[in-house]
């Protein structure tokens, strides 16, 4: 005696297929496939859009200054102002630095550059780490580190004097400084494209600000808070001081991130909703191809839950197999995507992201389980829910019409 005889039935169907229809057949195999593949991908996209998400917070974040904070004029008695604001609850680091707008040129090349000069004693812990990574230390006064992007642009070799154009202001006439460069760095982001780091000193004086500073560079332990702070930061400060957080100058870049992940979540999504559509169409032709069997079971005293029952079966058969092998694809592809990025790039000999147009040049991957279990839940309620009119329509056979006719 057979316990549960849908669930038997059931995975009969399944494994058996339309044995008499290669139609049947084709479609199952359809249905099963698109919902394997749309599990996979979406589990892959989420993944990446989840390790962009972590790279801005975590790399990009920790390279840019959560607030900025600066003056009109140069800040002289610096110290009691930073100590000022390091004092303030969720502030965690606070850098004093210069900044000087410049052009590099070399080899009959020129680049844009951001010069960034900063103290060896109070540097920002992701710049310290960047330096760390290449086995730098800051430079002294007359030296220059340069982003590995403008070295290789400008073809400069380390030991080499590098000519910069520093255009006038109201301070000061138009000139031409030279700097030793002694060391090449990479944060791997879109920072490489025009930064070069210098000596808290050496940037003054290519200012004429003597001791003085240009601002701090503010580092917070919620970045999300970055606009509530600086307006309480400039609160502490005496009028004059100006701010601006890390939404403003790349607040867009993580909204574009956030809308990307949504936006292809969403169209992958669709293929799940299309392979759910498939089920209703291969359990649809199952069960005109299976009336004369179901007015058979019902002759001998099957009742409609127990038909209902059988094709809600193989529908969560094929929604469970499905899904499985959606999983397996979508997190082994995940631990293997960088590694796929890297091995088109060298068989294209190109560099697919690239700083210049990417804010990071490798591909990021996040897996979250809780992820990974939405993705399944929600492809099996959408698989369930396209069971259920085939399962509902077999249900409702009347074996005296389906005996009439052969199958």
């Amino acid at each position: 005696m057979i316990r549960n005889l849908p669930l038997f039935i059931g995975l009969r169907y399944f494994s058996s297929g339309g044995r008499n229809s290669k139609l049947v057949s084709f479609i199952s195999l359809l249905a099963l496939s698109g919902l394997s593949l749309g599990v996979g991908l979406l589990i892959l996209v989420l993944s990446v859009m989840n390790g962009f998400d972590r790279e801005m917070r975590e790399h990009i974040l920790s390279v840019v200054p959560h607030v900025q904070i600066t003056n009109s004029n140069t800040i002289a008695d610096w110290q009691s102002q930073r100590q000022l604001i390091s004092t303030i609850p969720s502030v965690v680091e606070v850098t004093p630095f210069n900044q000087v707008e410049g052009i590099v040129f070399s080899n009959n090349n020129t680049r844009p550059l951001q010069i960034l000069g900063l103290d060896r004693n109070i540097l920002p812990k992701g710049l310290k780490t960047v330096l760390k990574e290449a086995n730098l230390s800051m430079p002294a006064d007359g030296e220059l580190l340069l982003a590995q992007p403008l070295i290789d642009s400008l073809n400069l070799v380390l030991g080499q004097s590098v000519n910069i154009i520093l255009p006038s202001d109201a301070n000061r006439r138009a000139k031409i400084v030279s700097l030793m460069l002694t060391g090449i760095f990479s944060t791997r982001t879109e920072v490489d494209q025009m930064l070069g780091i210098v000596s808290l000193k050496q940037a003054a004086l290519m200012t004429g600000n003597r001791d003085e500073i240009y601002g701090f560079r503010v580092q917070l332990d919620d970045l999300f808070q970055s606009r509530a702070m600086a307006h309480r930061i400039l609160s502490q400060l005496p009028i004059g001081f100006t701010s601006v957080d890390w939404t403003q100058s790349h607040g867009n870049l993580y909204q574009a991130i956030q809308l990307s992940r949504n936006m292809v979540s969403l169209l992958v999504f669709l293929i799940v909703g299309i392979a759910a559509f498939n089920i209703i169409s291969m359990l649809m032709m199952m069960v005109l191809n299976k009336r004369k069997d179901i007015a058979i079971l019902q002759t001998m005293g099957a009742s409609k839950k127990q038909v209902l029952n059988i094709f809600l079966a193989q529908g969560l058969l094929i929604a469970l197999v499905g899904i499985s092998i959606g999983v397996i694809m979508g997190v082994i592809s995940c631990y293997w995507a960088a590694n796929l990025v890297l091995a088109v790039e060298s068989f294209m000999g190109t560099q697919l992201l690239d700083t210049s147009v990417y804010p990071i040049d490798y591909v990021p991957v996040d897996l979250r389980w809780h992820d990974v279990l939405f993705v399944s839940l929600s492809a099996l309620f959408l698989s369930l829910l396209a069971t259920v009119y085939p399962a509902v329509k077999a249900s409702n056979t009347i074996p005296a019409e389906a005996l009439r006719y052969k199958s």
